[in-house]
């Protein structure tokens, strides 16, 4: 069966190729995964819009990826694939196959590249690739993946977990990174570093996160983290976390609040929480400081 080009995602040009997905599940934050049934069958891709990696498991050895000077021939079972977001690309499948799908957007990999890596998210331009052997990701899919019920609420979790670790190696491995990507230098300026400090010191109870922190510096996420270890010589979540314990010291010292309510005051998720954040940089628990 013929397939026209679909200006649309990669499951939805499938499904209208005639290909049965056996299973699939949403997971939500712009990751989703499906395993393939496909024979005797065409496909076209057109900027889908998100990322798709890919992983036989079934056939593959007569599948033909069409270029302009000729197809290129070569999957098998544990062969990936990597067709990045903007990619464009046409298939044939004359022998029936099985394969693994997972699809992710690209802001899902730009902010793990971003919270997990430590990697300025520019540098997120995936290769195109068409089959390759990758035995970790085949492992990953093998042990991590296949065996769990995705239909089962309890295994979301797990599958999350095993879509992070695939993204993770996919950025390790076949990110590339631009030539005239400029490095971020330098730390925040004086008087947005007094603002900071400040703001610290006055909201320290309330919950935050960076994309607070950088939109009051009037900063990218990523640029204001490496600004700011640069000119505080710690990551904003230390350095918050440093400020919330000198604060609870001095609650403790004054001896008018309890330890949950200390806790409370200081912005720290739970009362074991602080206790165990206390004990890590005070060398004693805040009741052992409380009593000295």
């Amino acid at each position: 069966m013929t397939q026209s080009v679909f200006k649309q995602d990669v499951f939805n040009v499938l499904h209208h190729a005639g290909a049965t997905a056996l299973r699939s599940a949403d997971l939500g934050d712009g990751l989703s995964v499906a395993q393939w049934y496909n024979e005797d069958g065409e496909a076209a891709y057109d900027q889908p819009g998100h990322h798709t990696f890919s992983i036989y498991l079934n056939g593959g050895q007569s599948v033909e990826r069409i270029y302009s000077n000729g197809p290129r021939i070569g999957g098998a079972p544990g062969k990936i694939c990597l067709l990045p977001e903007d990619h464009r690309s046409r298939w044939h499948i004359p022998k029936p196959l099985e394969m693994f799908h997972l699809y992710f957007s690209p802001e899902k990999i730009k902010s793990l590249a971003m919270q997990v890596l430590d990697r300025d998210p520019r540098q997120v331009e995936l290769q195109d690739l068409t089959f390759e052997a990758d035995n970790y990701a085949e492992n990953i899919l093998k042990y991590a993946v296949l065996p769990l019920d995705w239909e089962e609420k309890s295994n979301k979790l797990a599958l999350t977990a095993a879509a992070d670790l695939f993204m993770i190696h996919i950025l390790k491995n076949y990110a590339r990174q631009p030539a005239d990507l400029p490095d971020v230098k330098g730390g925040l300026p004086k008087h947005i570093c007094k603002r900071l400090d400040e703001y610290l010191h006055t909201h320290f109870g309330e919950a935050m996160g960076i994309e607070d922190l950088s939109a009051l510096a009037g900063y990218s996420s990523y640029h204001f983290a490496r600004m700011f270890k640069q000119s505080f010589a710690l990551p904003p979540h230390k350095y918050l976390n440093n400020i919330r314990i000198q604060k609870a010291k001095e609650m403790l010292a004054a001896g008018r609040l309890s330890i949950a309510e200390v806790s409370l005051a200081c912005g720290f998720s739970s009362q074991a929480h602080f206790t165990n954040s206390f004990k890590k940089a005070v060398g004693l628990t805040p009741r052992q400081f409380q009593t000295l």
